[in-house]
């Protein structure tokens, strides 16, 4: 069935499969705070292609995340809650991403629910949270590398709790991490360190200063600070601070191909999904995902070929025109 939906009809039959399976999170644009999101969204949808169509040019849409080869330059968000969902919902979207070609970042989880998603040969990153207890930062990580992940990371945007509706919890779990902490959490490992909740150049230089491979341009949905700077809002000036050292990823409301190359444009070198993977696998589970992975590189393909752009890399610094109503 999911093989003739469009995008749109996989995100609406995404929502009826997530509700029947027992999901009672709210998912975006539900939430009743988060003006980042919405923000995000409305610039997005601001922002226009000028074609080249007589300079048309067969797209290549194959990237690297941490030097891993991938499809589509596309990765699934590092998400809680698969529990919700069933014991195979993991494994079931973690397949679909494999299929696809893509990549899967874990967040808060244990080691049994990242083993699941590695034996399905999905590349795994795990993403790390600032725990107060920092032993614990550094067992996750060994962990991770001991299982077979290619890479490892960090929330910073989680320093100071997360963000559930309008209250804040997690505090005494969460906690600031001072430098010497980050540079030996980044020294203790082999694989690529990844820096995810950036949205200015201070934190992004810093990044790079402490020894971070990639960073990750986020608001983490709608549970990291409110009202601090819409993701593709922040995507230029990080890369224009430190594109040039380290590669620059970013998440938070991005919803279809055209996003993508969007984000490519402003010089992101991939973009992570989130909600969207979850209705993909509530419209079709492992095929869902599957799709919509599909349904995202065709898309960017089509348009990088009207742009003129042969590969992902054309694709940076293409002329976006702003218009607003």
């Amino acid at each position: 069935m999911t093989e003739q939906m469009t995008l749109s009809q996989l995100y609406a039959s995404g929502r009826e499969g997530l509700e029947a399976a027992g999901y009672k999170r709210s998912l975006p644009p539900d939430a009743t705070l988060g003006t980042p999101l919405l923000t995000n969204r409305a610039y997005l949808d601001s922002l226009f292609f000028i074609p080249r169509f007589l300079s048309s040019s067969a797209a290549n849409i194959r990237s690297s995340i941490v030097g891993v080869p991938v499809e589509v330059p596309v990765f699934c968000g590092p998400m809680g809650g698969w529990n919700q969902l069933g014991e195979t919902a993991l494994e079931g979207c973690a397949r679909g991403l494999k299929a696809a070609g893509s990549m899967m970042m874990l967040g808060i989880g244990g080691s049994d629910e990242m083993q699941r998603a590695i034996d399905t040969g999905v590349p795994v990153a795990k993403i790390v949270k600032p725990y107060r207890n920092t032993d614990l930062i550094f067992s996750k990580m060994e962990d991770a590398e001991r299982r077979g992940c290619v890479a490892v990371g960090m929330d910073i945007d989680h320093f100071h709790g997360r963000l559930v509706g309008d209250a804040v919890d997690l505090e005494d779990t969460f906690a600031p991490q001072s430098e010497q902490t980050m540079r030996q959490a980044i020294a203790s490992t082999h694989l690529p360190f990844i820096i995810k909740g950036v949205l200015g150049v201070d934190d992004a230089r810093k990044a790079v200063e402490l020894g971070a491979r990639a960073v990750i341009v986020s608001n983490h949905g709608r549970a990291a600070i409110d009202c601090t700077l819409p993701s593709v809002v922040a995507l230029p000036d990080v890369v224009a601070a430190v594109g040039s050292m380290i590669e620059v990823y970013v998440d938070t409301g991005f919803k279809t191909g055209n996003d993508i190359v969007k984000a490519l444009a402003l010089g992101a070198r991939a973009v992570g999904f989130a909600n969207s993977v979850l209705l993909a696998w509530g419209s079709g589970r492992e095929e869902g995902v599957r799709r919509l992975v599909e349904l995202l590189g065709a898309e960017m393909r089509r348009t990088m070929s009207a742009l003129g752009c042969a590969d992902c890399a054309a694709v940076r610094g293409v002329e976006l025109r702003r218009v607003t109503t």
